[in-house]
C-alpha cells in the first residue's frame, strides 16, 4: 500500500477495505483529487472528491445492475425457447419408437449418394419376397423392363421414354398397369 492510499485510510479508518473506495483511488484521475484534497484540504475540494465518488459509485451500481439483468433475460430466454421447442417439435424430430428414435433418422444421408440397388441389374435379383418375385414373373417384358429401369436404375419416366423411343405417357401408362396387376395378384393372393 503506497503512503497516499495509507494516509487516506489514516483519516477515514471506516473506509478500509471497501472494495468501491479501493477501486475509485486506483483509477488515476480519482487519485489526483484524492491527493488533492490531502495534501489541500478544503470544503470545495472535498465536495468535489464526493461528487466524483458519487458517479464512480453510480457506475458501479449501474454496471452490476445491466450485467445481472442480462444474465436473468438470458435465462429466461432460454427457458423461453426450451418450452417452445418442447411445445411445438419440428416434424421431423418427434420420437417414433420408444428408443428415442426420430424421424430424422430415417431420412438416408445424401452425403452415401449411393443408390439402393447398384449392385444389380434387375428386380428379379433384388426381390427377396418370395410371393412378390412370382408376382413380378407374371408380368409383361415390356412391363419388366419398364420396371427394372425405373427402380433399379432410377430413371424417371421421361429418361425411360427418351430411351426406349415411346412417349412418356405411354411410359408412365404401362408403369401403372404393372404395378396395378402385382397389387392385384399380392391382394389375391395369386402367383
Amino acid at each position: 500500500m503506497d503512503s497516499l492510499v495509507s494516509e487516506f485510510y489514516r483519516h477515514y479508518p471506516h473506509l478500509k477495505k471497501n472494495k468501491a473506495v479501493e477501486s475509485f483511488i486506483s483509477q488515476s484521475e480519482n487519485r489526483k483529487l484524492v491527493e488533492d484534497f490531502l495534501r489541500h484540504p478544503s470544503a470545495r475540494k472535498e465536495e468535489h472528491l464526493n461528487e466524483a465518488f458519487k458517479a464512480h459509485y453510480f457506475d458501479i451500481r449501474f454496471t452490476s445492475y445491466v450485467s445481472s439483468s442480462l444474465y436473468f433475460h438470458s435465462v429466461n430466454f432460454d427457458k423461453h425457447i426450451r418450452k417452445y421447442g418442447e411445445r411445438h417439435p419440428l416434424t421431423l424430430d418427434k420420437q417414433v419408437d420408444e428408443d428415442g428414435g426420430s424421424y430424422i433418422d430415417l431420412v438416408p444421408d445424401p452425403a452415401s449418394d449411393i443408390a439402393p440397388f447398384t449392385n444389380y441389374s434387375t428386380l428379379t435379383e433384388c426381390l427377396e419376397n418370395e410371393e412378390l418375385l412370382q408376382a413380378y414373373h407374371t408380368l409383361t417384358d415390356k412391363q419388366k423392363h419398364i420396371l427394372d429401369l425405373a427402380y433399379v436404375q432410377e430413371l424417371s419416366d421421361t429418361e425411360i421414354a427418351r430411351m426406349l423411343g415411346i412417349s412418356q405417357q405411354a411410359v408412365s401408362k404401362t408403369h401403372r398397369k404393372a404395378l396395378r396387376h402385382l397389387k392385384f395378384i399380392l391382394e389375391k393372393g395369386e402367383s
